[in-house]
Formats: structure tokens, C-alpha cells, sequence
């Protein structure tokens, strides 16, 4: 049992001395409330240890009270009355104060969406607004401006920091679009918005507030052997004039992109080697790659009538639009070439990061559960075996024997 005795007191605040049970001696600081806003004791072994307590406490008071007077009367009421809102939420005024800045909307900068459209493009150019930070090529180019300017239509007038999430998703969906269009514009405006707030000129990206839309995946559309066939024969016989030959057998065989078709020189296929060299100055992910030419694909291409320059000739769409009218294909799938070649090689060689490797994808992801179910081994083995000195009855186009 401990006893207290007479209280003394330092710089006005009470210390009672206390006899403890075990024979030892403390001394209890009686604390105002003001301290901790509710009565509170605090004990300590010694006298002066007590004292010390008082003096540090009494101290901490005056300088707080110093800082306070540095504030306004207005100053110190807007405090008292921002803590009574801040006690409910259980955060400090400087968390507050810090959210405020991260999330307000700014308040410089007077560009408009259609300034910042201008100075975006120009910068994509240089590869300044890319994810990446590499130059948008041409034909991304017009992609990305031509999208742009049609959201400036709407928005062009306004400040980026004025355009909202509801404005923009109720643009986007709009019901002659198809989903993979709202898709392509959902990401363009994503990457303005984000260029923007990089800027300075948004504190966020409003695109993170929208769902991105999501088309439903569909399996590739290939084309059938004797399609394959057909095609081949109508360009090996308009080969003299048409000269497309090259790119037909470079689509199916080697599945290389169209836009890369396009960009690429005789110079980079080493038919002594079956390779195709693929630089990054054409590649769409800007790193090289060699693409292997099958023993087939290559007696195709000893038959191009010319075979320096570029692959594709000026003209293409014509000249690709005859073979393929000629070869009684009336509908032609996205990609056909592509997605054959990645197909049949798939089901050839049972080896999806092969067939990854082989169509330049870093991933062997959802594009090759498609690809298991559109062939059968057995129809790639009769893909790869066909030459141009073979040709069943099927393929013969009279157009052509004329």
C-alpha cells in the first residue's frame, strides 16, 4: 500500500511524494488537463526526473504558443474549425493539406485541348509522348492525329483540366462504334491525358476513372489449303507484271507483317540461308528478329521476277486486289496471311514459344489458344509441301490460261 504525503510544487504544477508497499519512494506529477485533454498522472522514481517532465511539458506550451501567435486570428479559427471536421476522419490537417495538392485541379496554365493536341503530336514525333519514348512512324502517326482531331471537336475549346471522366466515356461509347473502335480511342485519349497531367496540366488521368472497352476475343480466320494454293499460283502467274509474288509467299510462310512487308528490302532475305532479317527500323516492336524461310516458301521465291529493291512495288493494293480476284477469294479475312502462317507452323511443330519466336511475339499468350484449334498437323504437312511445280486440278484459273 503506498502513502501520500504533503504535495510541493513546481513552476505552479503539483508532485506528491509516495511511500510504495516494497519500501522505494516516487513522485507523482498531477498533469492539467490541458496536457492531454483528461486528467493524467505520471509517475517518476525521482524528484528532479519529475521536475523535468514539468519543465519539458511547460516549454513544449510556450513555443506551441509562440507558433500560434505567427497565425491570424482568421488563421487560428479556420485551424480550431478545420480539426473539429479532420477528428471524424481521423487524419491530420498536413495529410489533408498534402491529398489537396496531389488531387486539385490546377490552377496555371491556360492551354486548351486542342493546343495540347497540337504540342502532344509534335512531341510523338520526336517520341517525347510515347510510353516508350521512341518516334511514332507515319502511319501511326495518322492514326493518332486523325483520332485526335476528332475528339478536338468536341473538346478542342476546353481546358484538359475542365474535360470529365462522364464527358469522355459518354463520347467514346458511342453506338456506331464498334468496341474495338471505342478500344482504339479509349487508348489514344489515355495516353494524351497522361502527357497532359506529365505536363502539369491535369492532376490525373481521367482515362484511370473509365473502363477500358473490352471486344469480345474472336479466333483468327485462317485460309484453307486450297485457298493457299490458289493464291500462290495467281501470283506466280502475274508474277511477269504484278509482282507480287515475293509478298504473298513472305505473308503465308513467314507470317511478317504487312506494314513490315512493306518496309522490306530484297537485300534482308538470305535464301542461300533461309533467313529474313527483320530490323528494327521496320520491326513493330523496334527489335530485330530472323524469321526461317521453309524449303518450300524458298522455291517460291527463286521464282520472283525481280528480286532486289523493295519487296512490295508502288501500286500494291491494285496490283494484291488482281492476284486475289483472280485466285476466287471473295472474302478476305484480317490478317489472313498472318494468322495462316502462325496457324499451320503451330500445328506443324506443337511448340507455341516456337511459333512466338516465329511471329516476333515476346509471349506465347492467348493468340496460340486460338491457333491449337483452327488446323491439324496433317493439314500443315500438306501446306508445307506445296511448290510451284505442283498443282492440283482445283487451282487451275482460267483467267489465267487465257
Amino acid at each position: 500500500m503506498s502513502v501520500t504525503v504533503k504535495a510541493i510544487k513546481h513552476r505552479g504544477i503539483i508532485i506528491r511524494r509516495r511511500s510504495n508497499a516494497g519500501g522505494s519512494v516516487s513522485y507523482r506529477v498531477e498533469c492539467p488537463i490541458s496536457w492531454f485533454n483528461r486528467t493524467t498522472f505520471r509517475q517518476f522514481k525521482t524528484k528532479e526526473g519529475a521536475r523535468k517532465f514539468i519543465d519539458s511539458q511547460l516549454d513544449q506550451t510556450v513555443n506551441f504558443g509562440r507558433l500560434a501567435n505567427l497565425l491570424t486570428a482568421e488563421q487560428r479559427l479556420d485551424a480550431y474549425n478545420a480539426y473539429g471536421r479532420l477528428n471524424e476522419l481521423n487524419i491530420s490537417l498536413v495529410e489533408c493539406v498534402d491529398f489537396y495538392r496531389k488531387h486539385a485541379e490546377p490552377t496555371a496554365g491556360n492551354s486548351t485541348v486542342s493546343e495540347l493536341i497540337a504540342v502532344f503530336l509534335k512531341d510523338s514525333q520526336k517520341g517525347k509522348g510515347t510510353r516508350n519514348g521512341r518516334p511514332l512512324r507515319e502511319r501511326s502517326m495518322q492514326d493518332l492525329k486523325s483520332r485526335l482531331e476528332k475528339f478536338a471537336v468536341k473538346f478542342g475549346a476546353s481546358k484538359p483540366a475542365e474535360v470529365t471522366p462522364a464527358e469522355i466515356e459518354s463520347w467514346i461509347h458511342r453506338e456506331e462504334w464498334s468496341l474495338q473502335t471505342r478500344r482504339n480511342y479509349y487508348r489514344t485519349l489515355n495516353t494524351l491525358f497522361g502527357y497532359a497531367c506529365r505536363k502539369g496540366l491535369r492532376p490525373h488521368n481521367p482515362m484511370a476513372q473509365i473502363s477500358e472497352p473490352k471486344p469480345e476475343e474472336k479466333a483468327p480466320e485462317i485460309l484453307s489449303i486450297a485457298q493457299c494454293e490458289k493464291l500462290l499460283h495467281a501470283a506466280l502467274h502475274t508474277e511477269s507484271h504484278l509482282g507480287i509474288l515475293g509478298y504473298v509467299v513472305l505473308g503465308l510462310y513467314c507470317g511478317i507483317r504487312s506494314a513490315e512487308l512493306k518496309r522490306l528490302q530484297w537485300s534482308a532475305i538470305d535464301l542461300e540461308s533461309g533467313l529474313v532479317t527483320i530490323s528494327p527500323e521496320i520491326a513493330k516492336a523496334r527489335s530485330i528478329r530472323n524469321v526461317s524461310i521453309s524449303d518450300n516458301a524458298v522455291q517460291w521465291l527463286l521464282k520472283c521476277y525481280k528480286r532486289t529493291g523493295s519487296v512490295v512495288p508502288s501500286g500494291f493494293r491494285k496490283r494484291f486486289d488482281q492476284v486475289r480476284s483472280l485466285s476466287g477469294i471473295e472474302e478476305w479475312p484480317a490478317n489472313a496471311m498472318r494468322h495462316s502462317a502462325g496457324s499451320y507452323h503451330y500445328a506443324l511443330h506443337e511448340d507455341a514459344a516456337k511459333t512466338a519466336a516465329f511471329l516476333g511475339h515476346t509471349q506465347d499468350g492467348v493468340l496460340f489458344r486460338h491457333y491449337r484449334a483452327l488446323t491439324k498437323k496433317k493439314d500443315a504437312e500438306q501446306y508445307y509441301s506445296l511448290v510451284p511445280n505442283t498443282r492440283s486440278k482445283e487451282t487451275i484459273i482460267p483467267a489465267l490460261s487465257q
